[in-house]
C-alpha cells in the first residue's frame, strides 16, 4: 500500500510539473511572438530608415554616424553597469528563490545611476579631449557632449527593462522601444530635411540629439508604466557587496564585448585605405556595410534576440530551483529551432541575394556581399541563442573568454585579409571569428547541460533541406527561363516556393520517422 501511495504520489508530481513545464512553454512562446513581432516591425522600418538616411545624406555621412554610434554604444556599455542583465537575472533568481526582488532592483538601479552619472560628468568634461581621440575632430564636441547625458537615462532604462523581463511584463519594454524609436527617428528626420541642409546643425549633433529625444521618451514611459508585485520581506540572499561581486563579471564581459567591436569597426576603415581606397569611398563602403548589408543580415534574426532575451530570466529560475531536465530539454528544442531557421535565411539569401540588394536600394555590389555572407548566418544566430543561454547558467567567465579568443581572430583575419582583398576580406573575419567560437561556444553549453544532441535533427536534415529546395528553385528557374513574367512577381513566386518546399520537407523528414515507430508500435 505504501509502494502504492509512492507511486501515486510521484505520477501526480511529474504530470504537474509537465503541465507546469507547458504553461511555462507556451508563456515562452506567446512572449516571444509579440517580442517578435514588434521587433520586425522595428527592424524593418529602420532599415528603410536607414536607407533614406544613406539617400539623403550620403553614404560618407552614414559612416560617420556609424563610428560614433559605436562609440556611444562602448561608453553606455562601460557606464551601464550591465543594467538589463543584472536586473533579470538576479531578479529572476530571487523569484525562484522566493524572498525579495526588490531589494535586489534596488541593489541593480543604485549601482547603475552612481557609475553612468560618474562616467557623464567625466565624458562631458574632457568631451575636446575624446573627440579628438576618437573622431579626429574638434566638431564633434557638442555632440559627445550631448551623448555624455544620455547616460544616466540608459543605465535606469536598461535596469527598468531587466525588471519587466524578470516578472514577465514583456509588452512594457517593447512599447518603450516602440516609442523610443518613433521619437528618435522623427528627430532626425527633422534635422536631416531641414536643419542639416541649412548648416544649423551637423550629422554628428543631429545624431546625438536623436538619441536624446529617444532615450528620454523611452525613460519616461518606463516611468509611467508601474506594476504591482508581490514580495517576500523576509530578507535576500545576498548583499549588496555580493551582488556587486556577482555582476562584475558579467559587466568585464559587456565590456570586452563593447570595447573589442568598436575597435573592429574602427580598423574597418583604415583597412580599405591600405586596400587603396580613399578617405570618402572607405567611409561610403563602411557606411553601405553597416547600414544596408548588416542589417539585412541581422534582420531575420529578431526572433533569436528576442528568444535570448527571454531565457536569461527563465534559466536562471530554473537553475535556481534545480531542475535540471528542464533545462536540458528547453537547451535541446531552442537549438533545433535555431537551426533550422538559420538554413531558411541562408537559403533566401544565397538564393536571392541580388533581387534584395537591389530593393533595398544598394547596387550589384551590395547583392553580391548579401549572397557570400550567407553562410555567416548560422553562426550568427547560434551566437545570440548560445549567449543567452550561458547568461542564464551565469556563465559569464567563459563567455568573457571567449569573446577575448574570437575577437582576437576576426581582427586578426581583417588586419591580414581586408588589405589584401578589400571589402570581401570583412566577410572573411566575420566567417572565421563565428566558426571558431561557436564551436567552442556549443561545446560548453552541450557539456554544461549534460546535453546528447541527434545531429541528425538539429544539423544535417536542414542542412539537407536546404540544399535540395536550393537546387529545385534553381531548376524551376531555369526551366521557366523563356516565360514572359514580370521580373517582381517571378521573384515573388519562386521565393514563396523556396520556402514552402524547405518548410514542407523538413517537416516531413522531422515527423514521418515518428508516424512509423508509433505504427509499428501498435
Amino acid at each position: 500500500m505504501k509502494r502504492r501511495d509512492s507511486i501515486f504520489l510521484h505520477n501526480r508530481i511529474y504530470f504537474f510539473r509537465g503541465d507546469a513545464m507547458n504553461a511555462q512553454k507556451n508563456r515562452i512562446m506567446k512572449e516571444t511572438a509579440i517580442l517578435s513581432l514588434c521587433s520586425v516591425s522595428l527592424q524593418g522600418l529602420g532599415l528603410l530608415f536607414n536607407i533614406f538616411l544613406t539617400k539623403r545624406l550620403g553614404a560618407p555621412a552614414i559612416g560617420m554616424m556609424t563610428l560614433a554610434g559605436s562609440f556611444y554604444g562602448l561608453a553606455a556599455v562601460l557606464s551601464g553597469g550591465s543594467g538589463f542583465v543584472a536586473a533579470s537575472r538576479f531578479l529572476s533568481e530571487e523569484l525562484g528563490c522566493k524572498r525579495n526582488p526588490g531589494l535586489i532592483f534596488r541593489y541593480a538601479l543604485r549601482f547603475c545611476t552612481l557609475l553612468s552619472c560618474s562616467a557623464a560628468v567625466i565624458l562631458f568634461l574632457f568631451a575636446p579631449q575624446t573627440a579628438e581621440l576618437a573622431m579626429k575632430t574638434t566638431g564633434a564636441v557638442p555632440a559627445i557632449r550631448i551623448l555624455s547625458l544620455t547616460l544616466p537615462l540608459s543605465a535606469i532604462s536598461a535596469c527598468l527593462k531587466g525588471r519587466c523581463y524578470a516578472y514577465h511584463r514583456i509588452y512594457i519594454p517593447v512599447f518603450a522601444e516602440c516609442v523610443e524609436f518613433m521619437v528618435k527617428s522623427s528627430a532626425q528626420a527633422i534635422c536631416t530635411l531641414w536643419l542639416i541642409p541649412s548648416n544649423k546643425i551637423t550629422v554628428l549633433t543631429s545624431f546625438a540629439v536623436s538619441i536624446a529625444a529617444g532615450q528620454g521618451s523611452s525613460l519616461f514611459f518606463l516611468l509611467m508604466m508601474r506594476f504591482k508585485t508581490q514580495e517576500n520581506l523576509s530578507g535576500c540572499t545576498i548583499s549588496f557587496r555580493q551582488f556587486i561581486r556577482k555582476l562584475l563579471p558579467i559587466m568585464g564581459n559587456a565590456c570586452l564585448v563593447a570595447i573589442l567591436g568598436s575597435a573592429n569597426d574602427a580598423l574597418v576603415p583604415l583597412c580599405l585605405l591600405q586596400y587603396g581606397n580613399s578617405t570618402e569611398e572607405a567611409l561610403a563602403q563602411f557606411g553601405s556595410f553597416e547600414a544596408i548589408i548588416l542589417p539585412t543580415l541581422f534582420f531575420p534574426s529578431v526572433i533569436q534576440c528576442c528568444m535570448s532575451g527571454l531565457l536569461v530570466p527563465v534559466l536562471s529560475r530554473e537553475k535556481a530551483a534545480g531542475h535540471v531536465d528542464e533545462i536540458r530539454m528547453m537547451t535541446e528544442r531552442v537549438l533545433e529551432q535555431t537551426v533550422s531557421y538559420a538554413f531558411c535565411i541562408v537559403l533566401i539569401l544565397v538564393q536571392f541575394g541580388n533581387e534584395i540588394g537591389c530593393l533595398l536600394g544598394g547596387d550589384t555590389f551590395t547583392g553580391a556581399v548579401l549572397c557570400r555572407m550567407a553562410p555567416v548566418v548560422p553562426l550568427i544566430y547560434l551566437e545570440i541563442i548560445l549567449e543567452g543561454i550561458l547568461r542564464g547558467l551565469g556563465k559569464q567567465n567563459f563567455s568573457s573568454l571567449n569573446y577575448l579568443a574570437e575577437y582576437i581572430v576576426r581582427i586578426s583575419v581583417l588586419l591580414i585579409c581586408v588589405p589584401l582583398f578589400g571589402f570581401y576580406g570583412i566577410a572573411a573575419s566575420y566567417m572565421a571569428c563565428n566558426l571558431t567560437g561557436n564551436a567552442v561556444r556549443l561545446s560548453f553549453v552541450l557539456r554544461t547541460t549534460g546535453l546528447k544532441p541527434v545531429v541528425k535533427r538539429i544539423f544535417l536534415r536542414p542542412l539537407f533541406t536546404m540544399l535540395f529546395s536550393w537546387q529545385f528553385t534553381q531548376l524551376l528557374m531555369t526551366l521557366s527561363r523563356n516565360l514572359s513574367i514580370p521580373a517582381p512577381a517571378r521573384t515573388c513566386s519562386f521565393l514563396a516556393i523556396t520556402i514552402s518546399m524547405y518548410m514542407a520537407l523538413l517537416y516531413l523528414l522531422n515527423h514521418t520517422p515518428k508516424k512509423r515507430r508509433l505504427q509499428s508500435a501498435a
